[in-house]
């Protein structure tokens, strides 16, 4: 008599299996690269409570924002290896200081303000994009289809949001012809790729796939942080764009933050960084100097300038410095190109 092997159908589902290599470790990226999130959305739910505005502002603007822009100095200017690689680019800031005056005295204010803002949104968008393949390339995800779908999903997702924003506040787009059927046909667009990404996750749980958890969790967090803080913003026309700021900027300056100090800490606590590498190196032997040069570059050339002349084309003038950091951000984090880099972010 042959006996029979009963499967239970339960077990015959293949599990899937959680990747979850981190940048620094688990505790560090959830609070700071993923949970970072929370203080954004915490943003977003007590501005729609009608907390007062200027708190919140003063926290982003002097404590995250300001800082992690001017804390780019502390491996560009003041580390004189890198010096030596950005050569002129290190004298950008010069004519980007002029582009904001420039537009203001011709009376081109707002526009100037409105591309300073998706220059801003750009930017950010970039460090997510960023984050995104540093977890793919962490837990080994190759598939191909994955890269694809995971990077026109987080593309679509944070740039349709804000032409969406745009489309709403700005007075220029209500003369554009057939506006609200091109808003329809992007939505319905961005509806079917949100799909075929949720799908993909699916067939890979029911296939007992590898699942990259910490780049799921990043997406978790971005995504509908992004849709709600420019949905917000929106609702106060085009002086919305600093009600969406805040809470994006708030993610993204805690993340950077944290970045920039792993790297600093890793790259300059060799023996012969000093002689190498200049003040970077003496910056980074404790945290609080390199919050304390962040801080105090943002109160010099951030805060003063505006509090001493508090005129539009000065506001306008001052946009140079973040635009610097742009310029500099997309030079300095290139990890396939620069292996000093790749070694401090644990990449190698």
């Amino acid at each position: 008599m042959s006996s029979t092997t009963l499967v239970s159908p339960v077990s015959a589902i293949p599990r899937p299996s959680f990747h979850a290599n981190w940048i620094i470790s688990r505790r560090e990226d959830l609070i700071w690269f993923i949970g970072s999130a929370l203080a954004g959305y915490l943003a977003i739910a007590l501005l729609w409570a009608g907390f007062p505005i200027l708190p919140i502002q003063f926290i982003w603007f002097f404590v995250i924002d300001n800082p992690h822009v001017l804390a780019t100095a502390t491996r560009t200017y003041f580390d004189k290896e890198e010096r030596r690689k950005l050569g002129w680019l290190l004298w950008i800031p010069l004519p980007l200081l002029l582009i904001g005056p420039a537009m203001a005295f011709a009376g081109k204010a707002a526009i100037f303000f409105l591309f300073a803002f998706c220059w801003q949104q750009f930017h950010v968008t970039k460090q997510h994009f960023g984050f995104m393949m540093i977890y793919k390339a962490k837990n080994r995800e190759r598939d191909q289809t994955d890269r694809k779908i995971d990077r026109w999903f987080l593309l679509a997702s944070l740039f349709v949001p804000l032409a969406w924003f745009i489309a709403r506040t700005e007075s220029w787009t209500a003369g554009l012809p057939g506006l609200i059927w091109i808003e329809k046909a992007v939505l319905l667009a961005y509806g079917v790729l949100c799909a075929a990404w949720l799908l993909r996750q699916v067939q890979k749980l029911r296939s007992g796939a590898e699942m990259n958890w910490p780049k799921l969790a990043l997406l978790a967090g971005v995504v509908p942080l992004q849709w709600l803080a420019l949905g917000f913003g929106a609702r106060f026309g085009p002086a919305g764009a600093l009600q969406a700021a805040i809470p994006l900027g708030i993610f993204h300056g805690l993340q950077y933050h944290r970045l920039m100090w792993f790297h600093n800490h890793n790259r300059y606590s060799g023996p012969e960084a000093r002689e190498r590498n200049g003040l970077a190196a003496v910056l980074a032997t404790k945290m609080s100097r390199y919050f304390a040069v962040a801080i105090g570059l943002n109160i010099i050339l951030g805060f003063l300038p505006q509090a001493l002349f508090p005129y539009q084309a000065v506001q306008a003038a001052l946009w140079g410095i973040p635009f610097t950091h742009y310029v500099f951000d997309a030079k300095i984090w290139r990890v396939r190109s620069d292996k000093e880099l790749a070694a401090a972010l644990h990449l190698a």
